[in-house]
């Protein structure tokens, strides 16, 4: 791994610009910084660049407020990688080992608003209810009717120019809405 310093050209003025110093400046800089207060050392991020199987390090000058912002940025990174550890990602279109089901057919919830409503009286005030409760609420209702439960969020994104995630975030609220309406929950 080669290693690359840049430091001010001025240290006392950041504007200066930066110069690339040698390994023996590198090493005087680290020992004059170990005998200083925090408040007047100097400070350097470090940036790894990958190029293929080869790692090139570069140690940049840079001021206080810049570094507490970068050491925040790999504080929360660290926490994050250490958190994606505990968690495996599968498609929900893998099989489940030893069986003909996927994962998505045994992870649908399985809410079914045809079987809640049971008669014509339940449906005309549950559509007053949710035409009050949102917009969209109705058209959600009718597609959930029509067996097409799976199809809402593509069919949602597009005509309401809106992502995925909004969209499924709107079919739980409407999960929700309906399971409070009949006492479910």
């Amino acid at each position: 791994m080669k290693s690359t310093f840049l430091v001010y050209i001025d240290p006392q003025n950041p504007a200066s610009g930066l110069r690339v110093a040698t390994a023996e400046e590198w090493t005087e800089i680290l020992n004059e910084n170990r005998k200083k207060e925090r408040t007047q050392r100097r400070f350097f991020i470090c940036d790894i660049i990958r190029d293929g199987l080869e790692k090139d390090q570069m140690f940049i000058e840079t001021t206080k407020e810049e570094n507490d912002k970068w050491h925040t940025q790999c504080v929360l990174a660290a926490r994050k990688r250490k958190a994606e550890k505990k968690y495996k990602t599968i498609s929900l279109d893998q099989l489940i080992p030893g069986t003909d089901y996927n994962f998505e057919e045994e992870a649908v919830d399985d809410f079914d608003l045809a079987r809640i409503i049971d008669n014509e009286v339940d449906m005309c005030l549950l559509r007053t209810k949710l035409e009050k409760w949102r917009p969209w609420a109705v058209e959600m209702m009718e597609l959930y009717l029509d067996g097409k439960k799976k199809d809402v969020t593509v069919i949602f994104s597009k005509r309401y120019k809106t992502s995925t995630r909004t969209v499924q975030r709107w079919k739980e609220q409407f999960d929700t809405y309906v399971k409070n309406y009949f006492g479910i929950l």
